[in-house]
């Protein structure tokens, strides 16, 4: 037989069944061909066979390939949205079917799937996905637009087929985790139930500055004061949490004089008058004196805005797979700070939808579920320990900057993913923690120097996603292959 991709063999309706759901019983597939998972209104790219194979042959590994979509919105209105897809990403595939369809599949892992007696009837493609998830399939995108659906607005899918597929997916993968609703209609959040809270410590480096912004009964009042009090209304069991607060100050008295429900210890971190700042050493003289595994690398200048922080963070940060996790930050302004950082954007990497009004959707709502970045800031970075200790923390030649992207990047290197999550949300005054000196031009030389090959592809955005702005969005009047169907539409 000769070896290649079957267009016919399966299509499925808009509502992601199959026309006749015995149909996909009878099939019998060849193990080593690839056939098309489509809907059946779309318009599939002319060479997608040739694309396919030409990408089989240089990763034959791969089980599942998915690409791009473009649409006219069903309402007829005149732009056509363009769905651009990051790389693989399973902690961003719990919280929404972002990959939907078309997918192509090898015949090996369909006849895994119909021999499995928990698949799930509808939301096929959302359940064949989570099961090659769990079986160990390799899924990964190709970087072209697959299909056109003249009449189709490609909104996020959430239906009970899809929770319940998620939640097979998770008695076995997760089972010590919960799927709730997410952040909008259509998305999932994993939250971990915790039988035992693990011992949790803060690491949290200070000068004492004072807020100078924000709410009025915060301002006039040093950050750390600020800090200590918010995290008081913290869900984690508060007997479980230690704050190790590294001060330049010779006066500790400020919070050293109060009763607070957690532990707090503080370190004397002043250097001599003519040492050259350097917040890589002063986080890496920190966190080796925690005593617990787990660890929260923070800057000062935060205050908890979602009391349920910290366990969203040690949710993912507990995982062996995990090497660290970052939070949603918010100006005192109410714009976005942080949700994930891109590699190759603005000549290095950036904060992506940063100042963008925090209550406005992102695209691909890449920010308002948890998903995985190759990159997070270090403001408020959950890790374990011995992660740290076996990467021997932050890069010290990295002093003022590039010290958190490139730590992500180390972790990256040993397999771990980065995980961002939105439902730890902080509010950042940014920068008051640290010296406002700037950073050596040779230290950027050398993170350029170290990371530019792999910031120019970074696998969790998309090469015709824009790059000289962080406002993220597809690269103004793309066309392709889809063109002439838009236009005569």
């Amino acid at each position: 037989m000769k070896q290649g991709i079957k267009f016919n063999k399966v299509w499925l309706t808009r509502e992601g069944k199959f026309e006749n759901l015995s149909s996909f019983q009878s099939i019998s597939f060849d193990k080593g061909s690839w056939y098309v998972l489509a809907d059946s209104s779309a318009e599939i790219i002319p060479d997608l066979e040739d694309i396919c194979l030409r990408q089989a042959s240089l990763r034959p590994d791969i089980h599942i390939f998915y690409g791009d979509a473009v649409f006219r919105n069903a309402s007829g209105q005149e732009d056509i949205g363009i769905v651009l897809k990051g790389g693989f990403d399973q902690t961003q595939l719990i919280a929404h079917d972002y990959i939907r369809w078309p997918l192509i599949v090898r015949g090996d892992c369909l006849t895994a799937y119909q021999q499995w007696e928990e698949r799930g009837s509808n939301a096929f493609t959302y359940d064949l996905l989570l099961f090659a998830l769990r079986d160990g399939y390799i899924i990964e995108r190709i970087t072209e637009v697959f299909a056109y659906y003249s009449d189709l607005e490609l909104r996020p899918q959430r239906s009970n087929d899809h929770f319940h597929a998620l939640q097979r997916w998770a008695r076995t993968s997760a089972p010590e985790c919960s799927i709730v609703d997410g952040s909008f209609p259509g998305s999932f959040r994993l939250v971990r139930q915790f039988d035992e809270f693990p011992q949790v410590t803060l690491v949290i480096p200070t000068r004492q500055a004072i807020c100078e912004m924000g709410d009025e009964h915060l301002r006039g009042r040093p950050y750390i004061l600020n800090m200590l009090e918010s995290l008081c209304s913290s869900t984690w069991p508060l007997n479980r949490l230690s704050v190790i607060i590294g001060d330049d100050s010779d006066d500790q008295s400020l919070y050293e004089s109060k009763a607070w429900p957690f532990e707090v210890r503080s370190v004397r971190t002043s250097q001599t008058s003519n040492a050259p700042f350097n917040y890589a050493a002063k986080m890496n003289q920190l966190w080796r004196m925690a005593d617990s595994e787990y660890v929260v690398l923070m800057n000062d200048d935060l205050t908890v805005r979602t009391a349920d922080w910290l366990q969203s963070l040690m949710t993912f940060a507990v995982d062996p797979e995990v090497g660290g996790v970052g939070a949603r930050l918010i100006y005192p302004d109410g714009r976005l700070q942080h949700a994930g950082m891109a590699g190759g954007v603005m000549d290095a990497c950036t904060h992506v939808f940063i100042s963008q009004p925090s209550t406005s959707a992102t695209y691909g709502n890449w920010g308002e579920v948890h998903r995985e970045w190759s990159m997070v800031t270090g403001a408020v970075f959950a890790t374990r320990k011995s992660v740290l200790e076996y990467i021997n923390g932050f890069d010290e030649g990295f002093a003022l900057d590039f010290n958190d992207v490139d730590m992500c990047l180390r972790m990256r290197l040993l397999g771990l993913r980065i995980v961002y999550t939105p439902f730890a949300e902080l509010v950042h005054y940014e920068s008051a923690s640290r010296s406002s000196l700037r950073t050596r031009a040779i230290e950027v030389a050398n993170f350029l120097e170290r990371w530019r090959e792999f910031l120019s592809d970074d696998p969790y955005y998309h090469p015709d996603l824009v790059k000289d702005t962080p406002l993220t969005q597809p690269i103004p009047k793309i066309h392709g292959w889809w063109s002439e169907l838009t236009s005569a539409t």
